[in-house]
């Protein structure tokens, strides 16, 4: 478990990245709501520790809140170049540049929640961080 000075830790399991997503979806709008929501950092940091916890009762590696934190967003990073590709939206909306494209209507799953778990699916070994 523990890891030498200057070595990586060892990427993601697909077990510790769905426990990962069906820790953080739920609590989403706590974790990045709206501003009129008023969470403070400490709340934030509180909720990622709490997730982390649950990441590390699979017993596969001692996760950190930052780590969790960071590969979650690795995942919505993923998940929206992802959808940008497959909407054919990618070419139009360059980088740092205002998107004029609006996306097709998409049925929303449910909760205003946005989900993201179908990503696991193309996770593999050389993507995962």
């Amino acid at each position: 478990m523990a890891r030498a000075s200057g070595e990586s830790a060892p990427a993601f399991t697909s077990e510790e990245l769905e426990k990962l997503v069906d820790g953080a979806l739920p609590l989403y709008t706590l974790l990045y709501g709206p501003p009129d929501k008023q969470v403070s950092d400490h709340q934030k940091k509180d909720t990622w520790r709490l997730i982390a916890k649950d990441v590390r009762t699979l017993g596969v590696y001692h996760r950190r809140s930052t780590h969790c934190r960071k590969r979650w967003e690795d995942i919505c990073r993923w998940s929206k170049k992802t959808a940008e590709t497959q909407l054919g939206m990618a070419s139009q909306c360059g980088r740092g540049a205002r998107c004029t494209m609006t996306p097709p209507d998409v049925q929303d799953p449910g909760g205003g929640v946005p989900r993201v778990g179908w990503a696991l699916e193309g996770i593999t070994a050389a993507t995962r961080g």
